[in-house]
């Protein structure tokens, strides 16, 4: 059964994971431009998704933001906070309602806010696994991010 407690859980690691894989661009030896703008898409997913919260369509959604290491690194704190107090206001029960939202092609969908919830997480794991890529690629060390290992440091 989904309940906000886990899906606040999931949010604080969904917010370590991606603080560690910004902070593991600063470990290449080689341009990061690719890991800084898959970081980007990250922090862009969590605005879009974030947004439609408040309206279906919103104006301005931009899924790839060019963002500098310090406004990814200010960005991940601030949707981190809005997810929160989102949250704050939902009942377990909320998780089961749909989010009417348009796709940025303007195409209408509902979808159950559980499973929008779990998508934005999941797109998150995704890329932070695109960056580990780029990160090693750019001669640089990978962050750790698996939720294991957040489970393990978090005790």
């Amino acid at each position: 059964m989904e309940s906000i407690t886990r899906y606040r859980q999931l949010f604080e690691y969904d917010r370590w994971g991606n603080q560690a894989a910004l902070a593991s661009l600063s470990s290449c030896s080689g341009s990061a431009e690719k890991a800084l703008k898959a970081c980007g898409h990250i922090v862009g997913g969590h605005r879009v998704w974030r947004a439609r919260f408040d309206n279906p369509n919103p104006p301005n959604a931009q899924p790839w933001p060019a963002l500098t290491l310090e406004e990814c690194r200010a960005a991940i704190d601030e949707t981190y906070q809005s997810w929160m107090l989102l949250l704050d206001s939902f009942t377990d029960e909320k998780l089961k309602e749909k989010l009417v939202y348009r796709t940025t092609q303007g195409v209408e969908f509902q979808t159950p806010i559980g499973d929008v919830l779990m998508h934005l997480l999941l797109h998150s794991a995704y890329h932070r696994g695109q960056v580990a890529a780029a990160v090693r690629e750019a001669g640089g060390k990978p962050a750790v991010t698996d939720y294991a290992v957040y489970l393990r440091q978090k005790k």
